[in-house]
């Protein structure tokens, strides 16, 4: 009922309504067609609660884009800098930008005029049989043979009355600055992942050289039990004891060397290679120390510094621009059309004035009964909406948490590797007294083992801690954003825009 009353009230429009009068409706109705973004509230604390947690002695750092080199390993460097270069998921991520890119370019070229052209020549033999060639045939000057050329230019323009082009193109933009920050995402992710496993070799290649001193330990302390078994001094329990322990022993190498295998061949992924690269180009190496990650901004900046809040906010606004696209269903749509051809039975007087055709039109398009399709079509849209807002606000929420969680478990996660270094440190001086009341002859040999033996326990132990404690540094560059911003992804997404071929603005512009 609607299209009725307008088509009705336009075919006066040439006669009662002059040209600035229409196209000032044309701009009220386009203006109604159009929504606000919505941006959903949050309620996020002034501060890091967790932050005021001391990470004691531990040196601090700022949050930088390369973060990594904070560590002040080369190697480390060179591991994730190798991974941010052949790494899949972030060529998979460039992959899906070129392809929002090509979708915005496509939805650009929509909004403007649209031109085809064709060309074409045919030769025709007529039947005599035919009726009008038979009557053709009376006269001289008839050929059954006949030729014919034409060449055609035609262009379409669909003029955005109410809003729908725009805001396609307007959700077609912020679907690619979201696969733009999604690189970045991505490349924030690998970073994290690449320094965890890098932590986690240097930890396994310490608790290999532990496990071997471990092995070497318990074998001494066998083959002194057993001597003093043939001797007598030593009871059967205490010679089954030792075995047992020597044997335990040797059986946690195996699993930390694969452990260790394993983290290699984590980074050879990471770094988009075949497995057997990195144990040649790590070597030998210490665990990284952790550091404390200072900032001076509270759970609010992570609006603008986590990469998957703000894609998840652009995803948001193209959710909302697909509101408007499809609002605009109810609405008809005009598109201008024109048509010049030659035809010529010849190629050499095709393009003369005798030869030329030409055709224009302009057509008005809409809905008349769709028994509440178009409604369907805006309901379906603004379920997706509040599926994207409600995604929009969790991801803040879990952002907050996550850097909650990271800030605690650095400050507790460096409190333990401490207690563990001043009980490796207690029982360093422990197996020194020890082997020195040996030497003496105060203490037997295999109490003396026993104490190393507690203290390659510890070590191990300690070594996981720091480790711990170096991931637990990783994780919170990562949830903290890792010095990333809002503004590199607004350039990354300019970059990567189509430019358009209208008054050099890009497809990205909202």
């Amino acid at each position: 009922m609607i299209y009725l009353v307008i088509l009705h009230q336009a075919r006066d429009f040439p006669m009662r309504a002059p040209l600035p009068a229409i196209l000032l409706a044309t701009i009220s109705l386009s203006a109604c067609a159009s929504q606000p973004s919505p941006t959903p509230p949050v309620a996020l604390p002034a501060a890091f609660a967790a932050s005021t947690l001391e990470a004691e002695g531990l040196p601090t750092a700022r949050l930088e884009p390369n973060w990594w080199r904070a560590f002040g390993d080369p190697v480390l460097d060179r591991v994730v800098e190798d991974a941010l270069l052949g790494n899949l998921d972030i060529e998979a991520a460039a992959a899906r930008l070129q392809q929002a890119a090509g979708a915005s370019r496509v939805v650009t070229s929509n909004r403007l005029p649209s031109a085809t052209f064709g060309a074409s020549g045919s030769t025709q033999r007529q039947s005599l049989e035919d009726p009008l060639a038979r009557m053709a045939s009376a006269s001289p000057d008839y050929d059954r043979t006949g030729d014919l050329y034409g060449l055609s230019a035609a262009a379409s323009w669909e003029l955005d009355l109410f809003g729908r082009l725009s805001a396609a193109r307007r959700a077609a933009a912020s679907d690619q600055r979201a696969a733009a920050i999604d690189v970045e995402g991505a490349r924030l992710s690998v970073a994290a992942e690449i320094a965890n496993a890098y932590i986690t070799a240097r930890e396994l290649q310490t608790r290999v050289t532990i496990a071997r001193a471990r092995v070497r330990t318990t074998d001494e302390v066998l083959d002194l039990v057993a001597l003093r078994h043939a001797e007598g001094a030593a009871s059967r329990f205490e010679m089954d004891q030792a075995r047992a322990d020597a044997s335990a022993s040797r059986a946690m190498l195996p699993l930390v060397e694969a452990g260790r295998d394993e983290a290699f061949n984590r980074i050879d992924l990471l770094s988009g290679r075949a497995p057997g690269h990195a144990a040649a180009i790590l070597g030998e190496g210490v665990i990284p120390a952790a550091l404390a990650v200072t900032t001076d901004d509270g759970p609010a900046a992570l609006l603008v510094r986590r990469p998957d809040i703000v894609a998840a906010e652009s995803r948001l606004a193209a959710a909302d621009a697909r509101v408007t696209e499809a609002v605009t269903a109810y609405y008809p749509r005009l598109t201008i059309q024109g048509l010049v051809s030659f035809l010529s039975s010849g190629l050499s007087g095709l393009l003369s004035d005798e030869t030329l055709q030409a055709a224009g039109s302009a057509g008005l398009s809409g809905r008349l009964f769709d028994f509440g399709a178009a409604r369907g079509g805006v309901e379906a849209a603004r379920g997706r909406t509040r599926e994207a807002a409600a995604a929009y606000r969790l991801t803040i929420l879990r952002a907050a948490s996550e850097a909650e969680d990271g800030f605690s478990r650095l400050a507790r996660g460096n409190r333990h590797a401490l207690e563990l270094a001043e009980s490796r440190a207690a029982l360093t001086r422990a197996s020194a007294t020890a082997r020195t009341a040996y030497d003496l002859g105060g203490l037997s040999l295999k109490d003396a083992l026993d104490v190393q033996r507690r203290l390659l326990d510890v070590e191990d132990a300690a070594a996981t801690a720091r480790a711990d404690a170096s991931r637990a540094s990783v994780g919170l560059f990562r949830v903290l954003g890792g010095g990333w911003s809002s503004e590199a992804a607004t350039r990354a997404s300019t970059q990567a825009c189509p430019q358009s071929v209208s008054e050099g603005a890009t497809s990205c512009d909202a």
